[in-house]
Formats: C-alpha cells, sequence, structure tokens
C-alpha cells in the first residue's frame, strides 16, 4: 500500500519535472528575475561594506556568503504553486482534482518537489556564478555541518511549501490572488532574512522573528552554513522549524477543510 501511495505521488513529481522542461522559458524568467533582484541586493550590501572591514559583526566574506545562500533558498521553492492552485481554484479545474485518487496537498507537495529539483539546477548555477564572481567566502567546516546544513534546507523547503499552499487556498474566498501573494512574499522576504539578516534587527524585532517560521527558509539554512548558527542554538532552531512545519501542514489541513464547504459541484 504503501509502496503504491509513493508511486503514485512520485508521478505526480514526475509530470511536474516534464512540464517544467516543456514550458522553460517561464521558469527561466523566472530565475532571471529572481538573480537581477539579488544582483541589485548585492551592490547595496557591496556599498554598505565598501572601505569598511565589517558591518555589525559581520564581515564581507560572511555577508557574501550569506546573500548567495539566501538566493538559493529564495529560489528553490518559487510561487508557482500557489499561482497553479489559485487558476485550479478560479477555473473551476479543482473539481477534477477532487475526483483524482489522491490527496491533494500530497499531490501539490510532489509536484512542487518536481519542479523545485528543474529550479535547483537553474538556481545552483547561478550561485556559483555569484560565489565565482564575488569571491572567496564562508563555507562549512566538516560533513557534520554539511548533513545539518542539508536538514535545513529540507526544513526550508517544507516551510515555503506550505505557506505558498495556505496562501493559495485563500482564493477559495478572494476573485484574485495578486494582494495576498505580495503579502506573503513582503512577509516571507522580510522576516526570512532574504533582505536584511536578522542580526540587524532591532531586539523586539528579532523577536517577533524568531516566533514566526519565515526565518527557517533564509536565516536558519545560511546561519547552519556560515556558521553562526552552531551547536545547541542550531539544534533549537531545527527542532523549532520541524515543529512549524507539523503545525503548518495541520493549519493547511484546516483551511482545506473550510474551503471545501464552498465547493458545489454540479453535475449528472
Amino acid at each position: 500500500m504503501l509502496r503504491l501511495a509513493l508511486r503514485k505521488y512520485r508521478r505526480f513529481a514526475a509530470l511536474a519535472i516534464q512540464e517544467t522542461l516543456a514550458y522553460r522559458i517561464p521558469y527561466i524568467v523566472n530565475m532571471v528575475s529572481i538573480v537581477v533582484t539579488y544582483a541589485v541586493i548585492f551592490g547595496i550590501w557591496a556599498a554598505v561594506f565598501s572601505g569598511k572591514a565589517s558591518v555589525g559583526d559581520y564581515a564581507w566574506a560572511e555577508m557574501k556568503t550569506y546573500l548567495v545562500i539566501s538566493l538559493f533558498m529564495s529560489a528553490l521553492v518559487s510561487g508557482s504553486s500557489e499561482y497553479r492552485t489559485s487558476r485550479q481554484i478560479r477555473t473551476g479545474n479543482i473539481a477534477i482534482e477532487l475526483l483524482r485518487p489522491a490527496d491533494y496537498q500530497l499531490s501539490s507537495l510532489s509536484i512542487t518537489l518536481g519542479n523545485s529539483l528543474c529550479e535547483g539546477v537553474l538556481v545552483s548555477l547561478a550561485c556559483l556564478a555569484f560565489a565565482f564572481a564575488t569571491g572567496p567566502g564562508v563555507f562549512p567546516p566538516d560533513a557534520l555541518s554539511w548533513a545539518l546544513f542539508v536538514v535545513s534546507c529540507l526544513i526550508a523547503i517544507a516551510t515555503k511549501f506550505l505557506l505558498v499552499y495556505v496562501f493559495g487556498l485563500a482564493c477559495f474566498w478572494t476573485n484574485s490572488l495578486m494582494g495576498i501573494s505580495w503579502l506573503r512574499k513582503g512577509l516571507t522576504d522580510f522576516f526570512s532574512g532574504a533582505l536584511i539578516p536578522l542580526a540587524f534587527f532591532p531586539g523586539w524585532l528579532m523577536t517577533v522573528a524568531d516566533w514566526l517560521p519565515f526565518r527557517n527558509i533564509v536565516w536558519v539554512p545560511a546561519g547552519a552554513f556560515t556558521g553562526r548558527i552552531a551547536g545547541a542554538d542550531l539544534a533549537r532552531s531545527l527542532a523549532v522549524g520541524v515543529a512549524w512545519v507539523v503545525a503548518l501542514w495541520l493549519i493547511a489541513r484546516f483551511v482545506w477543510s473550510r474551503a471545501m464547504r464552498k465547493v458545489t459541484i454540479q453535475g449528472g
């Protein structure tokens, strides 16, 4: 039974990969826009560090590495699943999805993972280009640090998918996703540390960010990679990240159950 279920959801991921390869231009354009955005952010930080050995307790080498990891994590899970869900809701094709012998949340996760595999190749190339262009950075010192970084990346992918998925379900209650998507992106970019490392936040705002799931998307993986978050602090951050993934999964289930009350399928 489990093998059949895994095979079914692997098929969703495989179809997503095929779709990405077939309609690759939109994905490439999306990746290029993200890279250009980060090039601008990088230029701003380069100006901030100009003539300075460090800003706060960040050396330029660590900040360069932070920006590359931020680019990688921000682009790894795009908003494509958000728009796919909203499009299905607005067009009524969600009814077809409900007829499939598959859990919609799990199938959406499988599709997102398939897309992320393709997007990961493009963003990895972009990150390598950034790394070569900007010079030496900071790297994990040992195999354990690399392993913990990978774990933090998996938590980041799950967290971002669930946030995108829950916000996408809001289309059951609104005619347009645009405003909701901008709100989600704004909150994610700000509180994840994608724009400004959380270490630069004032104390009260840092406390707020610590209580939110967004920090698991950029701040924790970047901290794990550079060594800024290590030892007991990293273990606690990963445990909190897992707890948030479980909580967001249950919240997504609750929102979906509420949304199903608004669905009316007519036919015969």
